[in-house]
């Protein structure tokens, strides 16, 4: 059962790149990741070579400060050797449109050091005259 969403827009004439974290509160697990890129002159969605670059990763909660962080600790934080990578550049490459899902057995909130792993996101290469998002479903105890 999907408890909650978490959405991040991103705009590419406002920015050619999106920095951001997700805190897992009181989530035990992710349920689905998906995203759209839409090309704004053509209100359809973007062709995967107009699509941003993404990469999502589970990072060690000491390395982000809040959903707020800076594009520099973002980075480091997807540089870090304990990062658990969910959605690579290798892996999907640029795809406008995506959804990968658990199959009915979430994704688990990741731990280490006895606390819960943060989701960090990078989109890098947002094409001009697109936009989109990307949203994450959660499961918890608390459904």
């Amino acid at each position: 059962m999907i408890c909650r969403t978490t959405i991040r827009r991103f705009d590419g004439d406002a920015a050619n790149t999106l920095h951001t974290a997700i805190l897992p509160r009181e989530a035990t697990g992710l349920r689905f990741i998906a995203w759209a890129t839409i090309d704004k002159t053509a209100t359809t969605y973007a062709t995967d070579g107009n699509a941003p670059v993404i990469t999502i990763a589970w990072v060690p909660a000491e390395r982000i400060h809040d959903e707020s962080s800076s594009p520099a600790e973002i980075n480091a934080a997807l540089a870090d050797p304990d990062q658990i990578p969910l959605v690579t550049p290798v892996r999907v490459s640029r795809m406008a449109v995506a959804y990968l899902t658990d199959h009915g057995a979430a994704f688990p909130v990741v731990g280490i050091k006895g606390a819960a792993m943060v989701l960090a996101v990078r989109l890098v290469e947002i094409a001009r005259a697109t936009h989109g998002q990307l949203t994450f479903g959660w499961s918890g105890d608390r459904c």
